[in-house]
């Protein structure tokens, strides 16, 4: 069972713990926390996954690595906790860099940037909720936002990401 702090609705604790299926608290204005992670490769590529057909919320689209912070864990750790569940791939939280908070409905999103090369051969997929993972350029991604085959409503958090790699390019230019 996976419990969720509940926060108002300006991300403030609130001392109540909820458990996952708990629509209540959201029916009263309450959020939780989630994290997120845009990985980025050496070629300036992003790693996104393909949410499996299970999945109750946005099957079958792409999206970055991510999940809801569970009791006793904060953003950072919900991203080493969420990347090593659907990859199995182990990151050092010193290298996760902090982007941007945002809200969207009842979630509280903490964004971050993870720049590394990881070889896709070498990822085991956590089936029940990845259906495959590649690495995207910029463009192939708002391509998938146009065609509504990208997870919600991440404008915001992918230009961030952009100015990042428009920045990597500069330095390795």
């Amino acid at each position: 069972m996976e419990l969720w702090e509940v926060l108002d609705k300006e991300g403030n604790k609130t001392g109540k713990i909820m458990e996952k299926s708990q629509e209540e608290f959201f029916e009263k204005g309450f959020c939780h926390l989630g994290a997120e992670v845009w990985i980025i490769n050496s070629k300036n590529k992003i790693l996104l996954q393909k949410r499996s057909s299970n999945k109750k919320i946005f099957p079958n689209v792409w999206a970055m690595i991510g999940g809801s912070v569970i009791v006793g864990e904060d953003s950072k750790h919900t991203i080493v906790r969420e990347v090593k569940e659907e990859l199995n791939i182990d990151v050092d939280i010193n290298k996760l860099e902090f982007i941007s908070k945002f809200r969207v409905g009842s979630l509280i999103v903490e964004t971050y940037i993870l720049k590394c090369d990881y070889e896709i051969n070498n990822m085991k997929l956590k089936k029940d909720e990845v259906a495959e993972v590649k690495w995207m350029q910029i463009e192939e991604i708002e391509y998938l936002i146009r065609e509504n085959k990208f997870f919600g409503n991440r404008n915001e958090a992918l230009n961030i990401v952009k100015e990042e790699i428009l920045n990597l390019r500069e330095v390795h230019s």
